[in-house]
């Protein structure tokens, strides 16, 4: 049957409902609370005991799920840990990106704006160490393809610095191959160094952590590469 439009002053009928409500919820909205359930589950049972050591038993009971639920949003374990290393990546991304806009609606000079953005950096990623964990070493030799996956948010990592290079460098005066390995090697530095400040057995502060850091970042962006000068740049 063809549906007719209605005549005018006519109100259209209201779509079906999709389901029934349970607790004032839709289905839509109870799924999605399950699936918001079980990435924080899994965020605790993977920061907690370690990929490997988890099961998707320990994960559904850690979430008040059924397997059955767990399977309607996960084809795997390993696909609800990309989706836990994925928002990781999106709250530290976000962090970042803030103060970036941030500084430049402050007009923040060049050390200003490299320290805090720095900071926010190191910040997004060891304020909460269950996430550092999750970006830093629980990803790690799990599979091919979350490997890539992993590696490309490292990239990512490097475009936020690389995009913002212009308050960074010379850019019509540096080779754009240059910019973006540069990049990606200071953000691989920093990725070291939340390594060693998640296994240690007594961390250096994060305000210690974002000043060295901020340091590196420094310097490498202060070095003039053909000529061997530096430009004017930080002294401490």
């Amino acid at each position: 049957m063809v549906d007719v439009p209605p005549g005018d002053g006519e109100q259209p009928a209201p779509p079906p409902p999709t389901g029934r409500r349970y607790g004032g919820l839709t289905p839509e909205e109870r799924r999605a609370a399950r699936r918001s359930r079980l990435v924080a589950a899994a965020l605790e049972r993977f920061s907690a005991d370690g990929y490997a050591n988890t099961t998707i038993e320990s994960i559904c009971s850690k979430a008040g799920v059924t397997a059955r639920h767990f399977y309607e949003e996960f084809g795997s374990r390993e696909e609800l840990l990309r989706a836990v290393f994925d928002e990781a990546v999106e709250h530290a991304a976000e962090r970042i990106l803030h103060a970036l806009e941030v500084a430049t609606e402050r007009s923040l000079g060049l050390e200003a704006r490299v320290r805090s953005g720095v900071d926010a950096f190191v910040h997004a990623f060891l304020d909460d160490p269950r996430r550092a964990r999750i970006m830093c070493l629980e990803t790690i030799g799990v599979s091919r393809e979350l490997e890539g996956h992993r590696r490309g948010a490292i990239h990512a990592f490097a475009a936020i610095l690389e995009s913002d290079a212009h308050s960074f460098v010379d850019v019509e005066s540096t080779r754009r191959e240059d910019v973006t390995l540069t990049t990606r090697a200071l953000v691989g530095g920093i990725n070291e160094i939340v390594v060693d400040w998640i296994l240690a057995d007594d961390p250096p502060p994060l305000d210690v952590v974002s000043r060295v850091t901020a340091n590196m970042f420094l310097a490498v962006i202060a070095y003039r590469p053909g000529d061997g000068s530096r430009a004017a740049g930080p002294t401490a």
